[in-house]
């Protein structure tokens, strides 16, 4: 596999340095024809921590939970010029989705500030399922594939906007894959709410192996390469310290599902948890964020079951398992990243261990 030639410009959205200038860890200049570099500037990256500080790696936090033994993409320059890429487009994206988001707070409405399509079908009694597109959504799509695929020609993409949705396993055959969700937490977006992110993952050979995650608003940016360990704005990070659910804090979504069945599951989880001593229980409505916060020990487990599909999770499984967590399906079973909707449970192995043995407690109805 060869990496393609001929690098694009990446600042063909206006204001490129805005975004750019706060994480100076990225910083790409063309290098002949067909590579790019990553410079590491040596300086304390500016961030703003609106959570708890995340968690540093650090010697004596131990080893990950369970490594993952490199493939023939671990650390070498194609990697590194993939994740250079994807954390520049992703500032991007980022861009527009913060200056939209200003722009309501302004008061402003626009085409991409609207509730876009909003789609309420009667799918069967009792449940109302809303889906919320807005211009912004397909407006970053379209910039981060139109971006890379210039780059990488050959790779295979997959977007939330643009990608139909199909059960059973993701099938990933050798060609790269890009596995975009442009701003996951679209509701929260629409309401003004701050956790949204870009999630930018890729696949070689048929493993996920670079995540990138980035929420504008808070202009936080975390990152992993399979093998290279995880970062937050270019500090390494790791999953939190938790063994069992009465140390924990614990979130979980609920979807856009309102069956009465789905309703019941997600409800009598909470309390089982609840009954079995949770120190606290959280519900953002962003999959990649929530990982992201578990990577950085800020959570200490995250766990849903139907959310959208595979781009809501591709990047933040790599980037939690490079903090040292792991990654199962909801009631401890070995993870499967889905073609439609799916689930995770994510943290350090101990307590999504304890947290799947309460789970498993709750009848499926």
């Amino acid at each position: 596999m060869r990496a393609d030639a001929g690098a694009p410009e990446l600042g063909s959205v206006p204001g490129r340095a805005d975004g750019l200038h706060r994480h100076p860890e990225v910083c790409l200049s063309a290098e002949g024809t067909n590579k790019w570099s990553l410079f590491h500037v040596s300086r304390e990256i500016w961030a703003i921590y609106k959570f708890s500080a995340p968690t540093l790696a650090r010697p004596g936090r131990g080893a990950p939970d369970e490594p993952h033994p490199p493939n023939s993409m671990t650390s070498t320059p194609e990697l590194a010029g993939y994740l250079a890429s994807a954390k520049a487009v992703a500032l991007e994206a980022g861009r527009m989705i913060r200056e939209a988001h200003e722009a309501r707070e302004r008061g402003v409405e626009s085409a991409a500030l609207s509730h876009g399509n909003v789609k309420d079908n009667q799918t069967f009694a009792g449940e109302r399922q809303v889906d919320l597109v807005t211009a912004t959504d397909k407006a970053c799509e379209d910039h981060i594939i139109g971006t890379l695929r210039e780059r990488y020609p050959t790779h295979v993409f997959i977007g939330e906007e643009s990608a139909a949705t199909a059960d059973g396993p993701l099938v990933l055959d050798g060609a790269p894959t890009w596995i975009i969700d442009p701003l996951d937490g679209t509701t929260n977006f629409v309401h003004g709410y701050p956790l949204v992110t870009v999630s930018i993952g890729l696949a070689v050979g048929g493993e996920l192996v670079m995540g990138v995650i980035y929420n504008p608003i808070l202009d936080e940016l975390a990152a992993a390469t399979r093998g290279g360990g995880a970062t937050l704005n270019g500090r390494p990070v790791r999953v939190g310290t938790a063994r069992a659910v009465g140390s924990a804090l614990i979130c979980n979504n609920f979807g856009a599902s309102r069956a009465a069945g789905v309703n019941a599951l997600n409800t009598n989880r909470l309390l089982a948890l609840l009954e079995d001593g949770v120190r606290g229980l959280r519900n953002s409505g962003s999959a990649a964020q929530n990982m992201m916060h578990v990577a950085c020990g800020r959570l200490d487990a995250y766990y849903e079951e139907g959310f959208g599909g595979p781009w809501d999770v591709a990047a933040g499984k790599v980037i939690v398992e490079e903090a040292g967590g792991v990654c199962r399906m909801v009631t401890g079973e070995e993870f499967e990243l889905r073609a439609g909707k799916g689930e995770v449970l994510c943290g350090n192995r101990d307590v999504v261990a304890d947290i799947a043995r309460v789970l498993k407690t709750v009848p499926r109805l």
